[in-house]
C-alpha cells in the first residue's frame, strides 16, 4: 500500500478520486497468499498468535482488494500550523485472486481528483496561542505558568470552567467545553489548548463516570466517555478520550460534534458498524491535559514545566533515549520476535539515530543484567536522564511489564518486573526529564481511585485487586523530583499486530505500535518540536494511512490515545 496525501483549501469537498493503472501485469503464485496481521490486545500475552483466513476471501476468484485504490478526507491542521482538508489516497498496486492463485499488478497510474473549494474560506482571528482550562480553584497556582509562557513568546490565557459554564450551551458539560474550545479556534486561531485537573482525590469515585458520556461530579475536569464497544472477551464499555476536545472541525468545515446520529451517545461505534457515529478524527488544535488530583499536584507540575524549559537540556542527559522492551506476544508460529524490542528500536533507528540508545531489553537477560527491564534497573536509568523513554508492552492502570523471550504467563520469575506506579517514587532525576512513550494497555486509564480499584471482583478497573489511587501515566507526570515532564499511553485496551507485512515485522505498521512510531517521525520532521504539535502530527500520520472511520481498532486508537503534559511544552527547553 502506498499512501498520496494532497492539502485541500480548508472545507473542501471532494467530488470525484481516479486512480487508473497505466499497465498491469499478471503473475501465478507459487505459494498461498498469507492474510493480513492479526490485531492482538495488549495485555493477552498467553493465547498463541495465528493467521487468520476468512473463506469468503479464499474461495472467491475476486482480486482482493476489489479496486486499486480508496480514499479518505479529514479537517486538521497541517505541519505548519494551517486549517487545510487532508484527501489521503491509498493505492493497492498488488491484488490477488486466491482461488485462482494469481497475482495482478500496476506498473504506474494516472491519479485524478476532482474537487470543490469553498465559496467562502473560513478564516480565523488572531490572539491566544495557548489557552489553558482550569476550575478556578486552580487558577491562582497556574498564574506563573502564564507568565513563563508569556515569557517565551506564547500569548497565553485561562480560562475557568465556571466561566464556560455560564456562556457557552451544549448536550453536557464536555460540550460546553468544547464549543468554548471552537469559539477560541474561531477567534483567537488558538493552537495549543492545556486541559487541567482530573479525578477529586484518590480515594473515592466509583468508575467516575456518570453516565455513558461523561464524568463530571467526581472530577475538577470533565472526560468524555466514548461509546466504542468492540465485544469479545475482553473489551471496554466505553473510555476516556481527550480527542473529543482537539476535533472541533470535519473536513468539510462543520462542526465535528461525536454525535452525527443526534442519539445523545458520543462516539458510538458497536461491533458490526452498529449505531455508528461518523466522527472526523483529525486534531484541530493540540490539546493535553495536566490530571491534577489537587493544588499541590497542580503545583508540582507547573514548577516542573518551568524548570524544563528554562534553558536547553544538557546534552549529558538529553542526548539519551532509552528503549523498553521484551516479548510481548506468542508468536512462534509466525516468526518468534520479541515485539516490544522489534518495535521500540525500529522507531529509534528510523527517527531518533543521533541520540544514544539505552535498551532496557529483555533479551538481554544472561548478557548484561543491568540492562533488563527489572524495577531496580529502570530506576537507574531512568534517574540518569534521558530525553525519551519509550516503553512497549502490556500495561494496566497500576504497572507496566513485559516477558522473558518465550514465557508468557504471569507467574513469578516469567517476567522482568517492569515498573509499578508505587515503585516510581524512587525516581530522582530533578529536572532530567523525560518524555515518556507507553505502549500497553490502560496505562493512562484515568478513572481510577483506591477503594474502586482494591476489589479484585471488579474486573471494570483492569486491576484485579492493585490499589490504584491514580493511574500509572498520572504518577509519571506528577511525580515530585523526576519522572516525567508529559506521558503519552492508552486509556483503554491498547492493539498491536503480529507477524509481516511484505517481509517486516508487523508490530510497527498498525495500530499501537504505529501510533508511536508516527509521534517519533514527527519529532524528527517538525520543526516546532511542541508536544503538542508531535501529537497532533502523529493523529495525522496515522488516520492517512489508518483511516479512522474503516476499522474499529483504528478509530479507538486514535481516541484513546492520551497526552498527559502541557501541549506548547518545548521538548528540550529553549
Amino acid at each position: 500500500m502506498t499512501v498520496t496525501v494532497m492539502e485541500l483549501p480548508f472545507g473542501s469537498t471532494v467530488l470525484n478520486v481516479n486512480v487508473v493503472p497505466t499497465t498491469t501485469q499478471t503473475m501465478t503464485l507459487l505459494y498461498p497468499a498469507m492474510p493480513s496481521p492479526q490485531a492482538v490486545i495488549q495485555d493477552d500475552a498467553q493465547t498463541p498468535a495465528q493467521f487468520i483466513i476468512d473463506p469468503q476471501i479464499y474461495t472467491s476468484s475476486i482480486y482482493y482488494p476489489t479496486a486499486w485504490f480508496d480514499y479518505s478526507t479529514g479537517g486538521g491542521r497541517n505541519s505548519q500550523g494551517d486549517h487545510v482538508t487532508f484527501l489521503a489516497i491509498r493505492t493497492f498496486p498488488v491484488r490477488v485472486s486466491p482461488a485462482s492463485s494469481t497475482m495482478e499488478y500496476m506498473q504506474g497510474a494516472s491519479v485524478t481528483v476532482q474537487y470543490k473549494a469553498p465559496t467562502t474560506p473560513k478564516t480565523f482571528g488572531t490572539g491566544y496561542d495557548l489557552v489553558i482550562i482550569a476550575p478556578a480553584a486552580f487558577a491562582s497556582t497556574l498564574q506563573p505558568l502564564v507568565t513563563e509562557k508569556i515569557s517565551h513568546g506564547i500569548n497565553t490565557t485561562v480560562k475557568t470552567l465556571e466561566d464556560i459554564y455560564t456562556q457557552y450551551q451544549g448536550y453536557d458539560k464536555p460540550e460546553q467545553i468544547k464549543y468554548f474550545i471552537k469559539d477560541a479556534l474561531d477567534t483567537w486561531n488558538t493552537k495549543y489548548v492545556l486541559l487541567v485537573g482530573g479525578m477529586k482525590g484518590y480515594i473515592i469515585g466509583k468508575g467516575a463516570r456518570d453516565d455513558v458520556n461523561s464524568g463530571v461530579k467526581n472530577w475538577y475536569f470533565p472526560v468524555r466517555y466514548t461509546n466504542i464497544d468492540e465485544g469479545g472477551t475482553e473489551h471496554d464499555p466505553g473510555f476516556i478520550s481527550d480527542l473529543y476536545f482537539a476535533d472541533i472541525y470535519d473536513s468539510h468545515g462543520n462542526f465535528s460534534s461525536w454525535d452525527s446520529n443526534n442519539d445523545h451517545i458520543y462516539g458510538k461505534w458497536l461491533q458490526g458498524h452498529v449505531g455508528k457515529d461518523i466522527v472526523d478524527l483529525y486534531p484541530d488544535v493540540a490539546v493535553g491535559r495536566l490530571s491534577a488530583r489537587t493544588t499541590k499536584e497542580v503545583k508540582v507540575m507547573v514548577d516542573k514545566i518551568i524548570a524544563y524549559e528554562a534553558q536547553p537540556a544538557d546534552p549529558a542527559w538529553f542526548d539519551k533515549v532509552i528503549l523498553v522492551g521484551g516479548d510481548s506476544f506468542d508468536d512462534r508460529s509466525m516468526g518468534d520476535i520479541n515485539e516490544g524490542e522489534v518495535s521500540t528500536f525500529y522507531s529509534y533507528q528510523e527517527s531518533l539515530s543521533s541520540f544514544t540508545p539505552v535498551k532496557m531489553y529483555a533479551s538481554n537477560l544472561n548478557i548484561s543484567n543491568d540492562l533488563t527491564p527489572t524495577p531496580a534497573n529502570l530506576e537507574r536509568v531512568i534517574t540518569e536522564g534521558a530525553a525519551f523513554l519509550y516503553f512497549d508492552g502490556h500495561g494496566s492502570p497500576v504497572r507496566w511489564d513485559t516477558h522473558w523471550h518465550d514465557l508468557f504467563t504471569w507467574k513469578n520469575g516469567q517476567t522482568p518486573g517492569g515498573l509499578k506506579e508505587y515503585q516510581m517514587i524512587k525516581l530522582k532525576n530533578g529536572n532530567k526529564l523525560n518524555v515518556c512513550i507507553v505502549g500497553g494497555c490502560h496505562n493512562s486509564m484515568l478513572n481510577v481511585s483506591f477503594f474502586w480499584t482494591i476489589n479484585p471482583k471488579n474486573t471494570a478497573t483492569w486491576c484485579f485487586g492493585a490499589p490504584a489511587p491514580r493511574s500509572w501515566s498520572e504518577w509519571m507526570v506528577a511525580q515530585k523530583g523526576g519522572g516525567s515532564i508529559a506521558c503519552l499511553g492508552n486509556t483503554a485496551l491498547g492493539y498491536g499486530l503480529i507477524g509481516n507485512v511484505g517481509g517486516e515485522p508487523a508490530c510497527y505498521q498498525g495500530l499501537g505500535g504505529y501510533i508511536e512510531r508516527t509521534f517519533l517521525q514527527e519529532y524528527k520532521d517538525n520543526p516546532t518540536k511542541t508536544l503538542g504539535n508531535c501529537w497532533n502530527g502523529a493523529m495525522n500520520r496515522y488516520l492517512q494511512k489508518w483511516p479512522g472511520m474503516v476499522q474499529l481498532a483504528d478509530a479507538k486508537t486514535v481516541e484513546e490515545w492520551m497526552s498527559l503534559g502541557d501541549p506548547s511544552l518545548l521538548i528540550g527547553g529553549y
